[in-house]
């Protein structure tokens, strides 16, 4: 096989429980994650040296793209040359808890794996992954998960496919480490609705679903930045399950038609037209 193109989705978090900080710097973590349709394309291609194009949106074309470690790393553990070029078309909004970069970076490994006929297994993937990102193991699977530890623990459960959703991401970017330093000036946080994410989605139960939405990262962040706030008194004005997704800036609406979901993107980009919007669906 001389060249293959993937897909790489999206994820949005239905929970993000946030607990204690460990002696790595890194903070325990239990999030329900659920990809969606929303992805970028990359482009693998056998050829006489590692290179990297971005041929549309924006996102680093060097060795600062985790795209090119993870192709590196793959190519060691395989015991191979990294003769590879990578193109990616990004459409998935950078800095915005979706896990572009991420789910990038794991559709390298798997693609590469399928390019060389599998040389490595699921075990030295999750590894390999693990070691790119705490949120990179998940996108090697896809569909819905609990994750857990730092995120790298990763427990495939029942996915929803297809609830109708918009993506939509406002003009504020926000540092994961400065989001997580704020979490850890919170007094109080609200329970983990982990468990009982799980089984709304196992149900297929739209408002247990809305029920259960949490981010600790929401009341870490909604005092300190008016744009997210001010960003989700907007979205809920519809009535639909609506969260912000990782440490943000993006949020995302889940919705019971797409139909519905067409009049509020119109909306949306008529009130908000600097706003990244977009239409997507979730899938296993």
């Amino acid at each position: 096989m001389q060249s293959i193109i993937i897909n790489a989705h999206a994820k949005i978090n239905l929970t993000l429980y946030v607990g204690n900080v460990l002696e790595n710097g890194y903070h325990n973590i239990d999030t329900v994650m659920h990809t969606v349709e929303l992805h970028d394309i990359i482009t693998l291609s056998k050829a006489s040296r590692l290179s990297l194009a971005v041929t549309e949106g924006t996102a680093p074309s060097g060795e600062d793209n985790l795209m090119w470690r993870a192709a590196v790393l793959f190519a060691k553990e395989a015991q191979i040359d990294p003769k590879f070029h990578l193109e990616l078309k990004k459409r998935i909004p950078s800095q915005a808890g979706l896990g572009g970069g991420s789910s990038d970076a794991a559709a390298v490994l798997k693609g590469l794996n399928q390019m060389f006929d599998y040389p490595l297994d699921m075990e030295i993937l999750h590894r390999l992954a693990a070691s790119l990102g705490a949120d990179v193991p998940f996108f090697l699977y896809e569909g819905a998960a609990r994750c857990r530890g730092i995120g790298t623990d990763v427990t495939l459960i029942q996915g929803w496919n297809g609830i109708p959703a918009i993506i939509v991401k406002p003009d504020e970017h926000i540092s994961t480490a400065i989001a997580y330093a704020q979490i850890d000036m919170l007094k109080e946080k609200r329970n983990n609705f982990s468990d009982e994410m799980v089984l709304a989605l196992k149900s297929k139960n739209l408002k247990l679903l809305q029920k259960y939405l949490m981010n600790h990262f929401e009341e870490a962040l909604f005092s300190k930045h008016s744009v997210l706030l001010d960003t989700s008194v907007y979205l809920h004005q519809w009535g639909y399950p609506c969260g912000m997704s990782g440490s943000g800036s993006a949020f995302f609406i889940l919705l019971n038609n797409s139909a519905k979901a067409d009049e509020i993107i119109t909306t949306i980009s008529m009130d908000k037209p600097t706003w990244f919007v977009a239409k997507t669906e979730t899938i296993i």
